[in-house]
């Protein structure tokens, strides 16, 4: 793993995202990493993908962690994303994404918009590319097929990036792995790539 070879010690945390709330899964995340970061000795960072982002907003929003390092999220719907807003009350929807599914939507009832910000470095890379033509035309502007570019922008955030990636595959893609190391270890993306 990449991030091991650079010195870091890794912790891959997952989650049931079709079981539960966000803050059920936020509240899972600080059973699971209390310990661990009770006896960490670096700063702590956190990369998340997709609905991760907004576990950590809601997990950071009730601990404090005196050593954090930086946050890079990946296509985070930090408000909402539209396709959710069209697809909840949608049978296939509410099982596939479950109860944190349902509080995906844009407006003021969906949990993005009563997240807490995050008190530090964040940088967010986003995917222009879909290949999903009808969520295509649910979503306002370039998006990656589930999330809007301009949907995963966070007030406070440090750095911002988009790439010709979708959803799904972000995490995969080496130039966005590039990124994140960039932006972990210097605060800031490369915008050279």
């Amino acid at each position: 793993m990449v991030a091991r070879r650079r010195g870091f010690q890794v912790i891959a945390w997952g989650y049931p995202s079709r079981h539960g709330t966000i803050q059920e899964h936020a509240a899972a995340l600080d059973r699971a990493l209390t310990a661990t970061l009770c006896a960490a000795r670096g700063r702590v960072h956190f990369v998340t993908h997709s609905l991760g982002g907004l576990l950590v907003r809601a997990y950071l929003g009730s601990v404090t962690i005196p050593n954090l390092g930086r946050i890079v999220m990946l296509a985070p719907p930090n408000q909402g994303t539209e396709v959710a807003d069209r697809l909840r009350e949608w049978w296939p929807f509410r099982v596939m994404t479950g109860p944190s599914g349902q509080q995906l939507g844009t407006g003021p009832d969906g949990v993005a918009s009563r997240l807490p910000l995050i008190d530090g470095e964040v940088g967010i890379i986003a995917g222009d590319r879909s290949t999903n033509p009808l969520f295509d035309a649910w979503i306002d502007g370039a998006s990656d097929g589930k999330v809007g570019v301009a949907r995963t922008h966070l007030p406070g955030m440090t750095d911002h990036l988009v790439v010709r990636a979708g959803h799904t595959f972000l995490p995969w893609r080496p130039d966005v792995v590039r990124q994140v190391f960039a932006f972990i270890e210097r605060g800031r993306f490369d915008v050279r790539e």
